[in-house]
């Protein structure tokens, strides 16, 4: 729930109509939530994302991670298109490095702001193996279910 360009985290589980968000916690206490799975927004597309944060000690903030353009286009060549702008794939990304932040230097980012400007080895491999649609959507049989 937004109020006043702050989120409110408490007010959306208190809410009847509100279903309580999926927490991201880190090994540390911070707790990461993604707040268009709260208020039922549209998810992020254009390589900005806004996720409420609480320390330790109860206090919450919105934090600001931006993809860098740069990063987008060699995602991009590198995929060979598979990852776009709006997939999905972006917004795993900007909460891991939020949550590695988050563990390594246990406090909220100067000016409330993380710029991603590099995938980690790990989020390059996930990238290769990244697809646009799950097999099911793409007409092809499910890998895990039956033909």
């Amino acid at each position: 729930m937004v109020r006043d360009g702050q989120y409110l985290y408490g007010a959306a589980i208190e809410n009847d109509t509100a279903t309580k968000p999926i927490e991201f916690v880190t090994e540390n206490g911070f707790a990461i939530v993604r707040p268009w799975e709260t208020d039922g927004s549209q998810a992020p597309t254009e390589g900005r994302f806004q996720f409420l944060v609480r320390d330790p000690h109860k206090v919450e903030c919105v934090v600001t991670v931006d993809v860098a353009n740069a990063l987008f286009v060699e995602t991009a060549f590198d995929t060979r298109g598979r990852i776009e702008f709006s997939s999905s794939f972006w917004i795993c990304c900007a909460e891991r490095h939020l949550a590695n932040y988050l563990t390594e230097q246990e406090g909220f980012p100067d000016g409330k702001r993380l710029t991603l400007d590099r995938l980690d080895p790990e989020e390059v491999m996930l990238a290769k193996r990244w697809c646009r649609k799950p097999a099911r959507q793409q007409g092809q049989p499910s890998v895990t279910g039956p033909p």
